[in-house]
Parts: structure tokens; C-alpha cells; sequence
């Protein structure tokens, strides 16, 4: 009875946020909607399916093994961001090439990764590097807004949620089959931003997929900061207060970097 009830609070969970954040992309704009992908979404719900399952130890360990995964997070934004932005273009047709190439990287850097046990004290500053370096590599795409508004029925509704409900039930599902260090890994795939990439580059083109995506290294923080703090809260404070404190770190990071990106922005056009 308790796996059917998390199975369904998965799907009803993933079906929400995927389909909030598309509705946010289009009203808040690319900044904001690049951010909030920092916020632990997929990987949160994977650390609470997979520790209710497993334990709260194993989702520990598994958190641990994000941290460094998320490099192959950024390998897949990256690749998206600068093809989409070069093609320019949207539709079907406009996410094939994108995707293959991003998608490739992913496995090509996941696998790689996976070859590493690295502890969090070397990870850490790592990831931090690499989120910077990326943030820097993206700065010169577009900051194109995304402007006109379109209807979205159900089928595209469905779409989104379907994608990133079948990724989280998959990887919770596997999770006791394939490890720590594997849930870590796949849990790092942008589970609840790929499809959000892909109903915004099939509905208006490559220019404002990547004004949303050059955001996104600096918002992972947030997520990274989730994954730090759950490595050593869940088995400190137990699945319920250790995410939840995860959950805190997690948005602090997310508001505070806000905060001084905006008075930074204001310095530079005073």
C-alpha cells in the first residue's frame, strides 16, 4: 500500500512542477525561469522516494554522488544552449539536433564520472568551479524574452508532466538495483528542465530556450547546495527534518544570489 500511495504522489508531484514551470518561463521571463531550475525538484523528490524506499542512508550516500554528477548536468545544458542558439530555429525540427548532441554529452561525461569516488571536501569546490566556468562560457547568448503567449491544451499539459514523471519513476524505481552512485548520476539528467527545454524550443525557437538556459549553471547552486546539505543532514536529523533543512539551504542560496545578482545588475547600469 505504501509503494502504490508514493507512486502516485510521484506522478502527481512531477505533473506539478513540470507544468508550473513552464507557466513560469512564460510570465517571469527567461532570468527567473533559468534560476528556479535551481530549486531541488527532481532530485528533492528523488531523495525522498528513494529514502522512504531504501533508508535514509542510502539517499544520503546518493546525494553525495549528485554532487559531482551535476557536471555532467551542465555538459547537457551547455551543448542544447549553444546549438539551439546557432540553429536559431524552433519546432520539431529545431530540437532534434540539440538533443541528440546534448543527450550524447550527458552519457559520454555520466559515464566518465562514474569511473570517480571522489569525497565531498574534493567535489565540492569542483562543482563550484564548474558552475562559474559555465555561467561564463554561456554569457554571450541571446537574452531573448520570450513574448508572445500561446494556449496550451492538454496534449502539450500531458507532455510535459509525462516526461519528467516517467524519469523520476524510473530512477526511484532502480534506485536499489543500481546504487548510490548511479541513482546520484542519473538523478543529476535534468529531469523536470528537459522537458521544459523542449516545450519552449518546440513552441518559440532556439534564441529563447537559450536566453532560459544561460541561467541555469548559477541557479544549480541551489540544487547543489540541496545535495551538500542532504548528504549529511538525512543521516543526522532522519528523511523528514534532514530534507526539509536541505530544502531551507537550498532556497537561502537561491535568495541570496538573486538578491545580489539584481544589485549587481543595477551597480553595472548606474
Amino acid at each position: 500500500m505504501l509503494i502504490d500511495t508514493l507512486f502516485i504522489f510521484k506522478a502527481l508531484a512531477s505533473i506539478s512542477i513540470v507544468v508550473a514551470l513552464s507557466l513560469i518561463a512564460e510570465r517571469a521571463g527567461p532570468r527567473v525561469a533559468g534560476l528556479l531550475t535551481g530549486l531541488p525538484l527532481g532530485a528533492g523528490m528523488v531523495i525522498i522516494f528513494t529514502g522512504a524506499e531504501q533508508g535514509a542512508e542510502f539517499a544520503a550516500r546518493s546525494a553525495h554522488h549528485m554532487v559531482p554528477g551535476f557536471i555532467t548536468t551542465l555538459v547537457f545544458v551547455y551543448i542544447y544552449a549553444a546549438v539551439a542558439a546557432r540553429q536559431g530555429i524552433g519546432g520539431i525540427t529545431g530540437v532534434m539536433l540539440p538533443s541528440l548532441l546534448a543527450n550524447a554529452g550527458y552519457a559520454l561525461c555520466a559515464f566518465a564520472v562514474s569511473f570517480t569516488q571522489l569525497p565531498l571536501w574534493a567535489s565540492v569546490p569542483m562543482i563550484a568551479v564548474c558552475l562559474v566556468c559555465a555561467s561564463k562560457l554561456m554569457a554571450y547568448l541571446p537574452n531573448t524574452p520570450i513574448m508572445a503567449r500561446v494556449s496550451f491544451g492538454w496534449r502539450v499539459m500531458a507532455f510535459r508532466a509525462g516526461m519528467a514523471t516517467s524519469a523520476i519513476l524510473l530512477i526511484t524505481g532502480i534506485a536499489g538495483n543500481v546504487g548510490e552512485q548511479w541513482t546520484g548520476i542519473l538523478t543529476a539528467f535534468p529531469i523536470t528542465l528537459y522537458p521544459l527545454i523542449l516545450v519552449i524550443h518546440i513552441t518559440y525557437s532556439g534564441n529563447e530556450i537559450a536566453a532560459v538556459l544561460k541561467h541555469v549553471p548559477m541557479g544549480l547552486g541551489g540544487v547543489v547546495s540541496f545535495c551538500i546539505t542532504a548528504a549529511f543532514s538525512l543521516p543526522a536529523f532522519g528523511l523528514t527534518w534532514g530534507t526539509a533543512l536541505a530544502y531551507v539551504v537550498a532556497a537561502t542560496y537561491l535568495l541570496s544570489y538573486s538578491q545580489l545578482s539584481r544589485w549587481w545588475l543595477s551597480r553595472k547600469a548606474a
